[in-house]
């Protein structure tokens, strides 16, 4: 896969940069980085914290072909690209916490975000259209937030040094070409043994669809986690993002 970067310095967010860039129909490899984000976003909701020029922010539009329920395999494929990406640039050993954290040492070091456009009309109807995968990574933080900082790290807090951020961007872009090209290839199948060896499973606390905790305890060739509930039972689980429909080629209805 080919990479075009588009490099900002401030925006609202690298996400909606890459969405707008995508509904105009930029190709797959279209990146977006800033070195400050107003409104950036994670999971659920929650908004992303960055200092300028501290971290690596980096949104990639990727068009798959398939289904949309295939698109919350990207976050996964992500975050083990991202994974290899730190011990190649830094070695730096981070675990994938299910679904989309990257930890050091029990703090997070890097979130992923991956949401998907589907196509609702015609005879692509329920098919991916495109997915938006965003990466932040702590570079060079030396404290944060009084709500992160007992939970949030940074490479430089890590290892005493903040790597560039245009070495780990081109080692993240290094990997995930690799990774999701196996990805397309086999499937999620094609990478869980490495995920599985990069993640902090079995054991993690994982949280259910019903709100309640439960334990992870595997995941599954086509992506999906199995956790176990309080009462023994087993659940299955999709990981987190988003899916927007009503995409039709290049344009957003």
């Amino acid at each position: 896969m080919n990479f075009a970067v588009h490099a900002l310095d401030v925006t609202d967010s690298t996400q909606s940069e890459a969405q707008r860039l995508a509904a105009a129909g930029a190709p797959e490899g279209t990146v977006v980085t800033a070195l400050h984000q107003r409104a950036g976003r994670g999971r659920r909701g929650h908004d992303w914290w960055d200092a300028p020029g501290e971290s690596l922010l980096a949104s990639v539009l990727l068009r798959p072909a398939g289904p949309v329920t295939a698109a919350p395999q990207l976050s996964l494929v992500g975050g083990l690209a991202v994974a290899d990406a730190l011990v190649a640039v830094a070695s730096v050993p981070a675990r994938i916490r299910w679904p989309n954290d990257l930890l050091v040492d029990g703090r997070k070091v890097c979130g992923i975000l991956a949401e998907a456009s589907s196509d609702s009309v015609g005879a692509g109807a329920g098919r991916l259209h495109h997915v938006i995968l965003g990466i932040g990574v702590n570079l060079a933080q030396t404290a944060f937030p009084e709500a992160l900082a007992d939970r949030a790290t940074s490479l430089r807090l890590v290892t005493g040094r903040a790597p560039a951020a245009d070495a780990v961007l081109a080692a993240v872009l290094e990997q995930l070409a690799r990774h999701y090209d196996a990805w397309r290839a086999g499937g999620f199948a094609a990478l869980r043994a490495a995920w599985l060896e990069r993640s902090t499973l079995p054991g993690q606390t994982v949280r259910l669809p019903d709100g309640s905790d439960g334990v992870g305890v595997d995941v599954g060739d086509d992506g999906i986690l199995v956790a176990r509930a309080g009462d023994g039972r087993l659940v299955h689980i999709v990981s987190g993002g988003t899916v927007e429909e009503g995409m039709t080629h290049a344009a957003r209805h």
